[in-house]
């Protein structure tokens, strides 16, 4: 099947595009039942999103299903890859290979959806030189060099927080036009430089909120 060029990016909403990846996830699934067709009210009695919703994001990104059939399942799965640009694979670096950068190594899921880590960098001696999954670790102050000898667009940052601006700027400096941040250190750099902050200690503080808001809170044991 011949892909479209990927040109209506920047004409849909942020939210619809999280919301993508969800959709894939759950279609990749529905497909092992050996249907062809689903419809916008079957995604959103699974997934909870309104059906409205699900129709107005498929036709954001171009994708129209038929009256009382609904969706071809593979076309719509291809159409989502093919506008979240999951068939171009991007290269990537990551520094910091600790406990978070190396389970970040070890997710194959990357590869699937168009990104492919081939170094690590990090500030430990004792793990500079090794391997990790594959994938061998230099010194982070290298980054540059290595760009030099094989460009990547994407520089994953998973080092210490007191540790990241410094990185960030050091990627920035070689090339890397998208930062992926998952330290807790909000990052400056130009406009043109694509920054997605992941942060595991936000959503966890959103649970434990969520999970303590109907229920007092006991502290020492007292109920605060």
């Amino acid at each position: 099947m011949k892909k479209k060029e990927n040109n209506k990016v920047k004409e849909v909403s942020m939210p619809t595009i999280r919301r993508l990846p969800l959709y894939l996830s759950f279609l990749n699934s529905f497909k092992k039942k050996e249907k062809k067709h689903i419809t916008a009210s079957e995604i959103s009695r699974e997934l909870y999103i309104d059906s409205t919703q699900i129709t107005k994001d498929f036709s954001a990104i171009q994708v129209r299903g038929k009256t009382r059939i609904g969706y071809e399942i593979i076309n719509l799965i291809d159409e989502i890859e093919t506008f979240l640009g999951y068939h171009i694979h991007r290269k990537a670096f990551i520094a910091g290979v600790g406990n978070l950068g190396t389970a970040l190594t070890k997710f194959t899921k990357f590869y699937d959806e168009g990104i492919e880590i081939i170094k690590g960098f990090e500030i430990d001696s004792k793990k500079i030189g090794n391997e990790i999954n594959d994938i061998k670790i230099f010194n982070i102050a290298s980054i540059s060099e290595h760009f030099n000898i094989t460009p990547v667009d994407v520089g994953i940052i998973a080092v210490p927080n007191n540790q990241a601006q410094e990185v960030a700027d050091i990627m920035v400096l070689c090339g890397i036009k998208a930062l992926w941040n998952f330290t807790t250190m909000p990052l400056s750099a130009s406009n043109e430089i694509i920054i997605e902050n992941t942060c595991i200690d936000s959503s966890l503080a959103i649970i434990k909120w969520k999970l303590n808001k109907n229920k007092p809170l006991v502290y020492k044991n007292r109920i605060i």
